[in-house]
């Protein structure tokens, strides 16, 4: 009797420990974008939310600088469909909800579209990975100048600037054991044209209530080197590592008496996350994104969640 009920319990235990797959299911990481399109007419929802404490400054020393909180609350989601088989669109509309020292904004944030190409494919037991190539259109659509000094900055939610750039996605599966696979990603995104923007009051790069003038923001990189790992069929770790640079942005005008423009920055930040994946079209995940280090930068902790609906 007891010999049959060992049985009755571990033997399907085995058989599953012995099921063996070769397509793993992956939902993430938080930040990195795909290196592949989506197929002809397929579509793809990825809804996120991200609550953000902008708590300090990084100074020109790198050494961090404690400033009064900030705190974002901004739902977003990205669409993305196949118009053929190697070509998508995508966009990510979004807005924001800030908070800060009693004060509260509601503004849309700036709109990125994107289209992409998908340059290379991963091949099995080949060194070349997934390549898609973007090419970025940014629009205005924030708020960015004639600032009330009463809100603290939380009426602030873009940068007045059309801006145009390319981005060059990889990533690149490999299976690490049975059952067991990490998929690497690493991309360069770049803001390499932006137009100049004419500001009026406290704006997005700084100034006084009587600030009138035009700023040409700088070029924009962001450097991702990201993975996931399976720790099964469902569950999955993933991490983005990002370094952000950004270029100074110059003015000319009447300053009203007050800093306007921006120097060249630099910002590290982290995000490690857990993903659950119910199947190869529904897969949700969570974490936080923090900064790490950074120089004429933001200090910031954020929690994230996204889900992905593909079909």
């Amino acid at each position: 009797m007891l010999r049959k009920l060992v049985l009755l319990l571990f033997v399907p235990l085995t058989f599953y420990a012995q099921e063996v797959w070769t397509i793993p299911w992956f939902t993430g990481p938080l930040l990195a974008p795909s290196a592949t399109c989506n197929e002809l007419r397929q579509v793809s929802w990825q809804p996120y939310l991200f609550v953000t404490n902008n708590f300090g400054t990084f100074d020109t020393r790198w050494n961090r600088v404690n400033t009064p909180d900030l705190w974002a609350i901004q739902p977003l989601i990205d669409i993305t469909y196949g118009i053929a088989t190697f070509m998508d669109i995508e966009t990510l509309p979004a807005f924001v909800i800030q908070t800060s020292q009693g004060s509260t904004s509601i503004r849309l944030s700036d709109t990125p579209f994107f289209l992409g190409i998908q340059a290379l494919r991963q091949r099995e037991g080949s060194w070349i990975p997934d390549l898609r190539i973007r090419i970025q259109q940014i629009f205005p659509l924030g708020q960015y100048d004639k600032l009330n000094p009463k809100k603290h900055g939380t009426d602030s939610s873009g940068q007045g600037s059309y801006q145009s750039g390319l981005t060059f996605d990889f990533q690149k599966t490999f299976q690490m054991a049975v059952n067991h696979y990490f998929r690497l990603r690493w991309a360069i995104e770049s803001i390499l044209w932006a137009s100049t923007v004419h500001v009026s009051g406290i704006n997005a790069y700084g100034g006084a209530p009587d600030t009138e003038g035009d700023v040409r923001p700088g070029k924009t990189y962001n450097f991702y080197l990201s993975g996931e790992y399976t720790i099964t069929r469902n569950w999955g770790f993933a991490f983005d590592t990002l370094y952000t640079l950004v270029t100074p942005s110059h003015f000319s005008g009447k300053k009203g008496g007050a800093q306007i423009g921006t120097p060249t920055s630099h910002q590290i930040s982290f995000a490690p996350a857990i993903e659950y994946n119910y199947n190869e079209f529904f897969g949700i995940i969570g974490g936080a994104w923090f900064t790490l280090a950074g120089k004429n930068a933001s200090q910031f902790y954020s929690g994230v969640i996204s889900a992905v609906i593909t079909y």
